[in-house]
This record gives structure tokens, sequence and C-alpha cells, in this order.
């Protein structure tokens, strides 16, 4: 009986055609624990948060709920699973919907809980024009946004406060991108950085890593100093965006990079993760966490945290780790 119960809660909507089994339940069962093995290996989360999920392909959508018990657990996470028949959109929670195509992204709930929506691999395999590995991509886009589900308490707080200071409340990691790439000379500045950030990645000694990255903490204060003068809310909202898109990407690149993942060399991995280049604060983010990750291991316990420790922070944090290590010494 109690088998006959969980399989009616894992296939709610039988009538539909829709059973979460075969692919999408293979699928999420392996993007959930290459999340749980990221973040036991290099996180090291106290509380990891369980989001609620929208998964999709294109006949069915899958809406995960968290649960204490449940017929779907992945490690610490246990969900309640409904799969329904949609007709080209997906309901959100809250109100709202989006087109069931290739797409991904995180959002708050309204009690405070975070949501999770994205399309399932068969959705990427069906973009020809992409020319990145379909497979690889849909769970280096899962690692990138489940990542922001487990910032809320941390840099999403952040963002936050920003806004209820005054940042516009439809500001995002974008926006100074969108307002200073018709700015040569700010559009320089920032090339300038992002290439220190992977300059220090790259260096084969922490001499060269430990001096690229702090010519590229120079070159960012340098920047804003110059173009944001009078915007110190910007200025700190381009640290803390800068933060909450590198751990986003930085997160993709591990599991690239893990034996266990995607099994890439870590050049081959850093350039997949970047692709076209196109959006700077997930660029020039990356290469930041990979320069740190060469000076200071434990910043991802940092980074995502509650306190969200930002960049810029992170750099100070890193040289004091040095300075500690030599008075040990």
């Amino acid at each position: 009986m109690i088998a006959l119960l969980s399989a009616l809660l894992l296939t709610a909507s039988v009538p539909s055609g829709c059973v979460f089994e075969g692919e999408p339940r293979l699928w999420t069962q392996q993007a959930l624990q290459a999340w749980d093995r990221l973040d036991h290996d290099r996180i090291r989360m106290p509380a990891p948060t369980t989001p609620t999920l929208i998964l999709f392909d294109e006949a069915c959508v899958y809406r995960f709920t968290p649960a204490t018990a449940g017929p779907f657990r992945v490690g610490r996470r246990t969900y309640l699973v409904q799969a329904e028949r949609h007709a080209g959109a997906v309901d959100l929670p809250g109100g709202g919907q989006v087109p069931a195509r290739k797409l991904s992204f995180a959002a708050p709930t309204e009690d405070g809980g975070m949501f999770f929506v994205m399309s399932l691999p068969a959705v990427w395999r069906a973009d020809k024009a992409e020319a990145r590995d379909p497979e690889r991509l849909a769970m280096v886009v899962f690692m990138h946004e489940f990542a922001h589900t487990q910032q809320g308490g941390g840099l999403g707080r952040r963002i936050d406060d920003l806004i209820r200071r005054g940042l516009p409340e439809d500001a995002d990691d974008d926006s100074l991108q969108k307002t200073w790439s018709a700015v040569p000379d700010y559009v320089k500045s920032y090339e300038h950085e992002r290439d220190l950030l992977y300059a220090s990645a790259r260096s084969e000694t922490y001499e060269v890593r430990r001096a690229k990255l702090d010519e590229a903490a120079v070159a960012m204060e340098t920047r804003r100093a110059t173009y944001l003068a009078d915007k110190p809310l910007w200025r700190e909202a381009d640290d803390v965006f800068l933060t909450f898109e590198g751990t986003g990407n930085w997160a993709a690149w591990a599991w690239l990079t893990d034996p266990a993942g995607g099994a890439m060399a870590r050049e081959d991995a850093t350039a997949f993760v970047r692709g076209g280049r196109r959006w700077w604060s997930q660029d020039a983010g990356l290469g930041a966490m990979l320069a740190l990750g060469g000076l200071m291991p434990a910043w991802p316990s940092l980074a995502f945290s509650n306190q969200g420790v930002t960049v810029r922070e992170l750099i100070v944090l890193s040289r004091q780790a040095k300075d500690q290590a030599k008075d040990q010494d």
C-alpha cells in the first residue's frame, strides 16, 4: 500500500500522459547529486536551501514541492512531484508564465523561499544553432542557476538591501554594462581588469597570481572611482553582482572540471563557460573566482555564506591569509 501511494504521488498526473520517469527523473537526480557533491567538497553550506523546482520538456512540466517526506529524495532534499502537460507555457509560483523554450532562472518566492525554473536537456538538444554540447550546456546552466537558489540569505540579501537603500528595483547584473557599453574608455577599463583576472588565474606561481590579482583590484577601484564617483550604490552593486554571477559561473566550471562531472581540462572548461564572453559580470566574475581559487581555496564557503562575502572583500581576505601563514612560519 505504501509503495502504491508513493507511485501515485510521483506520477500525480498520469491521465495527462506525463510521468516523472526516464530521462527527466535520471537527469534531475544527477543534477542535484552534482550540486551536492560540489557543496560537500568545496562550499560546505551548513543549511542548504531546498528550492521549489519547475522543470519542463517539450510536452510536460514537472513541479517539485519541498517536503519532509516524499517519493523523490536526493541527498538532504526531499520533494513531492506533480507531472502534467503544458500547452507551450509554464505557470510560475505566485502568478505569471514563461514560454516552454530553452531557459533557466532562479527567483524568490513570496514566502521568502526560492524557486528554480529550467527546461530539461531535450529542449536544449532541439536548439541546432547552439555550438556547444547541449548535454554539457544544460548541466552547466543548472549549476549556475542552482547556485543562486543557495544565495538568498547572503548575496541575495545584499542585493535587496541595495534596492531598499535606493538602487532601482529593476537593477540587475547587466545594468552597468547596458549603461556604459557605449563609452569606449569604460569598456577598455573593464576589459583590462577582466584580462588581469584571467592572467592571475592562469599563472603558475603564487607570486604572479598575487601580483596580477592585486593589479586587477586596483584597476577595478580606479574604474569605479572614475565613472561611478557620484554613484556609491552602483559602486557597491558592481562588486555584489560581480560576485553573484561569478559564483554561478564558477559552480558551472567546477562541474565541468569534476572527473565525475564534465571531466574537462581546466582551460577547456573555462572556454566553455565563457562562451561568447557577452556578459561582463559573468565573464569577469568567473575570472575573479578562478584567480581567488589559486590564492585562497576556501573562498566558496565565504561567498556562499549568509554574509555573502564579495570579490572585493575576498581579495583583502586572501592577502590576510597569506600574511597569517607567514606569521605562523
